[in-house]
Order: C-alpha cells, then sequence, then structure tokens
C-alpha cells in the first residue's frame, strides 16, 4: 500500500473510476454539490480557491484536500487539513465531526465545519467497505503512517496514528492489545523527533495496558520496559533506565527462561547501558552470559554470536592491566635490553685492575696493563 499522492500532472480524475468522492457544502447562499476529480483542493472564501466557501466567516485559505492513492479495497482517499502550506493556519479552523482537528482522512458521512455557517460532508458513491468494517479503513492508515515514518515524515505519521487511534479506541474500547501497539507505533515517531516527555508517556500507559490485559509477567509487559528504559537512556538518565530495564530483564527471564535467546539479546543491550558507565567488570560477565546463551541456541558462526564475540574480546582487552599492555612491556623491553647492553659495554671498557704481594708481605695493586704482562 503507497502513501504517496497522486502524481497529478495533465490528469483531472483519479485512476479508480469504482468509485465517486463527493463534498456536499452548505453556506448561507444555499448548497452545493462538489464531484471530487482532481487530487488537490484549496478551500475558503478567495476567489483563486479551487472550492469556494461563500461566506465572510471563513477564511481567505481555509483548508487543503489532497487525494492519496491506497491499495484495494479502498484505492483512494481524501486528506484535509487546516490553512495550506503558505497559510498554515485557518481563522477559525476546521472541526471534524463536531472536534477541533488539524488534520483528518476522510470516511464517508464526516462533517466538516468551517464556521457557524458553513459546512461540508463527505461523501463516497457507492458506498465504500469500510462502512461495515472500519478496521479496514484503520489498516489504510497504518500503511500510511508507516510509509511517512520510513520517509522521514514523521509529523504526518504522527498525525495518522492520532486518528487511528481516535478510531480504534471508538471499535474496540480503551483496553484492547491493538490499542497498546498504536500507542507503541505512536511513541516510536515521538522518539524519532525527540519528544521525549510524550514518548514516555505512552510507554508508560503502554506498560499499564497491557498489565492489565496481558498480567505483569507477559514478555510484551518487558518489551515496553525495555523501550523505555531506552528514552531514558537517550536523555543520561542512566539510573532511571537501569532500574526499569532491571525490570523487564526480570519478567523476561521468569516468562521465557534465563537461557532463552531473546534473553542473551537483552543482556547485550544491558552491556550497552553499563559501558556507558564505565562498569566494564559487569559488561564482560554479561557478554560472557550472552554468548554462551548464543553458542547454546544458534547455529556456528551466526551473526549475534560473532557480535557478542567481538565485544567480548574489546572489553577483555581494555580490562588487561596496564603493565600487561604491549605498549607498556615494548618500551620496557626496550629499556631492559639497552641496560644490559651498557653494563657489558662498560664492563669491558673498564681498566683491569690486579695486584702484587711485596717482598714485605704487603700488597700493592699493579696497573691491568703490568698485570697482563705478567700473564
Amino acid at each position: 500500500m503507497t502513501n504517496q499522492p497522486i502524481n497529478f500532472e495533465g490528469a483531472t480524475t483519479f485512476e479508480a473510476p469504482e468509485f465517486e468522492h463527493f463534498l456536499i457544502l452548505q453556506d448561507p447562499e444555499g448548497e452545493q454539490r462538489v464531484s471530487l476529480e482532481v487530487k488537490s483542493y484549496t478551500i475558503g472564501r478567495s476567489q483563486d480557491n479551487t472550492i469556494l466557501l461563500r461566506s465572510q466567516l471563513v477564511s481567505r485559505k481555509h483548508a487543503t484536500l489532497l487525494g492519496i492513492a491506497v491499495s484495494p479495497p479502498l484505492l483512494q482517499v481524501f486528506r484535509v487539513s487546516e490553512g495550506t502550506k503558505e497559510n498554515k493556519k485557518s481563522t477559525n479552523g476546521i472541526l471534524i465531526n463536531g472536534t477541533i482537528r488539524s488534520f483528518w482522512v476522510l470516511m464517508d458521512g464526516d462533517e466538516i465545519t468551517f464556521s457557524s455557517n458553513t459546512k461540508a460532508i463527505y461523501q463516497v458513491k457507492p458506498k465504500p467497505k469500510y462502512s461495515d468494517d472500519i478496521q479496514l479503513f484503520v489498516d489504510c492508515l497504518v500503511d500510511l503512517a508507516k510509509g511517512s515514518s520510513k520517509s522521514g515524515k514523521y509529523i504526518e505519521s504522527q498525525e495518522y496514528l492520532e486518528q487511528i487511534l481516535i478510531l480504534s479506541r471508538q471499535i474496540y474500547g480503551e483496553s484492547h492489545p491493538k490499542i497498546a501497539k498504536y500507542l507503541v507505533e505512536l511513541a516510536i515517531v515521538y522518539y524519532s523527533q525527540n519528544l521525549f516527555n510524550k514518548a514516555e508517556s505512552l510507554f508508560l500507559e503502554v506498560i499499564e495496558l497491557r498489565t492489565k490485559i496481558l498480567g505483569a509477567e507477559h514478555p510484551d509487559v518487558a518489551a515496553a520496559m525495555f523501550d523505555l528504559a531506552a528514552i531514558y537512556s537517550s536523555q543520561f538518565l542512566s539510573e532511571k533506565a537501569e532500574i526499569v530495564f532491571l525490570q523487564g530483564l526480570a519478567i523476561q527471564q521468569k516468562a521465557l527462561g534465563a537461557d532463552h535467546v531473546e534473553v542473551a539479546t537483552s543482556l547485550m543491550n544491558l552491556a550497552t547501558l553499563y559501558y556507558g558507565k564505565k562498569r566494564y567488570v559487569e559488561v564482560k560477565e554479561l557478554y560472557e552470559r550472552s554468548l554462551k546463551i548464543y553458542r547454546r541456541s544458534l547455529m556456528h558462526g551466526h551473526p549475534n554470536i560473532l557480535s557478542a564475540q567481538k565485544k567480548l574480546n574489546k572489553i577483555k582487552k581494555k580490562l588487561r592491566p596496564k603493565w600487561l599492555a604491549w605498549q607498556v612491556l615494548a618500551p620496557a623491553g626496550l629499556v631492559l635490553v639497552i641496560g644490559i647492553a651498557i653494563s657489558i659495554y662498560l664492563l669491558l671498557k673498564s681498566p683491569t685492575k690486579c695486584t702484587k704481594v711485596l717482598p714485605d708481605g704487603t700488597v700493592e695493586q699493579i696497573s691491568g696493563e703490568e698485570c697482563r704482562s705478567r700473564l
């Protein structure tokens, strides 16, 4: 499923004739039925808008309507946004079904209010399949959100996900696994924008929701804790990160077993956290534990094994005593060799001296030359 607006250069109609899209406008001058046959519209009271609103209470450039091609069964949807690229905000804003929104992907029957005397009803003919199964529409929005996030359009992805949560809560209520899933996806988008407080708030909500739905010892609860720990770590809140991570690790070990491969991966991540705190001995122990689990669980030569071994070797080298390091041993050895050589040289160069006993019994020291001549 694509999330790219259709390239409508030279085109005047959608390439999906199965459906017709309309706006039924109501303003002080009566009702208009506008067939949405092109891909982009500006809406307002200025004469240069594609859709003219005949009211002085609306902005000159009040809103933008954009067509987006999607996969079957929807084929295309329309997204309405407040203002335009050049004029970000309108005077009054827009209401969708009575609630202020800056952005909304329209569903059949949605009401757009521009002012107290001007509104529009969006219609699709024939009746779209999501009329009987809103989850089809939600799934479409999920794909749009993923595509936007992948393209780095995080604000756009955020807006899709916010609508997804609104619709999902209407379908499933507040306590449903899908709600937790979409909260995580929105939290990740917030995290990608460095909106750490918003991301933290959502992950706390996810932990609470998953605990309520799945139980306090479910691996998905641990997964949310690991994500929350990552957010704390990104903000250099290492103490909070460690506390939450260890809570998640305890849940994961109890649920999966201490020797599970996912536990090994978590141990590797904990080692990364400890490395930043220079707790190298603990880092080494965690790498050794992870490597042991990986070797029991994975095929020889698996990337996880190779990575863990490489990191273990690196931390062992870091922990090696300084006097054993080659940077120290090499100079020390060189100094020793030079010292021995100098000692031998001085010994050889020193003048040889010996003694002789005189007739009266006394000892007299004689030169090395005389001593050697007597040999």
